[in-house]
C-alpha cells in the first residue's frame, strides 16, 4: 500500500486544496483546470471529483480557508483589552488592510475571490455573516460598557457592514486604489461611532 492509499479522506481533501491554491497563486484561477490539479497530485481527475463535485467546490474550500484566517484575526482583535470604540476602529482598518494586501500581493487569488463574490459561493456568504457577527459583538460590548447607546444589534451591525463596503470590499478597494483609503476608513469609522454615541 503506498502513501497515497493510506491518506484519509480528509487528508486527501487538504492535499487537493493545497495544490489547487498553489496553482491559483502561480498561474491564476481561470487558467487552472481540475486536470492540472489532478496531474500535480498524481491522480486522475475522476479521483479529484470523488472529493469535490466541481472546480467551484474546490475554489469554495480554498475561499473558506482564507476567510477562516480573517476570522481568526477578528477573534484576536475581539480578545484585546481595548474599549469598544477603539476595537471597532482597529477591526475595520485591519479588514481594509488585509483585503488591500491581497489585491496588491496576491492578485491571482483576488481573481478567485472576485468570482466567488459574483457567484455567491457559500464561503463568501458565511464570511460576510461572520463580519456582521463580529461587528455586532463589538457594538454589544460597547452598549454594555456605556460607550455606545442601545441599538438593535443585528440591524445596526448589518448597516455598519454595508456602509463599510468601500473600505472592505475587494472590488471597491481596487477601483479606489489611487485614493487615501486609510483616511477614508478613519472617517467612515468616525461616522459609525457618531451614530453609536450615547
Amino acid at each position: 500500500m503506498n502513501i497515497r492509499q493510506r491518506l484519509t479522506a480528509e487528508a486527501t481533501r487538504e492535499r487537493i486544496i493545497a495544490v489547487a491554491e498553489e496553482h491559483f497563486r502561480r498561474v491564476g484561477y481561470a487558467k487552472t483546470a481540475v486536470a492540472d490539479i489532478a496531474a500535480a497530485l498524481g491522480m486522475s481527475p475522476a479521483n479529484v471529483y470523488r472529493f469535490f463535485s466541481s472546480k467551484s467546490a474546490i475554489n469554495d474550500a480554498i475561499c473558506a480557508k482564507m476567510m477562516h484566517e480573517i476570522e481568526d484575526m477578528a477573534r484576536e482583535i475581539l480578545a484585546r483589552p481595548l474599549p469598544a470604540p477603539e476595537k471597532l476602529r482597529v477591526y475595520l482598518l485591519e479588514l481594509h488592510r488585509r483585503n488591500k494586501s491581497m489585491l496588491t500581493h496576491e492578485h491571482r487569488i483576488h481573481d478567485m475571490v472576485e468570482v466567488a463574490m459574483a457567484e455567491n459561493w457559500p464561503a463568501i456568504e458565511a464570511h460576510c455573516a461572520s463580519i456582521v457577527g463580529v461587528l455586532a459583538e463589538i457594538i454589544g460590548e460597547g452598549i454594555r460598557s456605556g460607550h455606545f447607546r442601545a441599538v438593535p444589534l443585528p440591524e445596526f451591525a448589518q448597516t455598519a457592514f454595508e456602509a463599510s463596503a468601500k473600505i472592505i470590499h475587494p472590488t471597491l478597494i481596487a477601483h479606489c486604489a489611487d485614493q487615501d483609503q486609510e483616511e477614508q476608513a478613519g472617517r467612515l469609522t468616525d461616522l459609525i461611532l457618531a451614530a453609536l454615541r450615547p
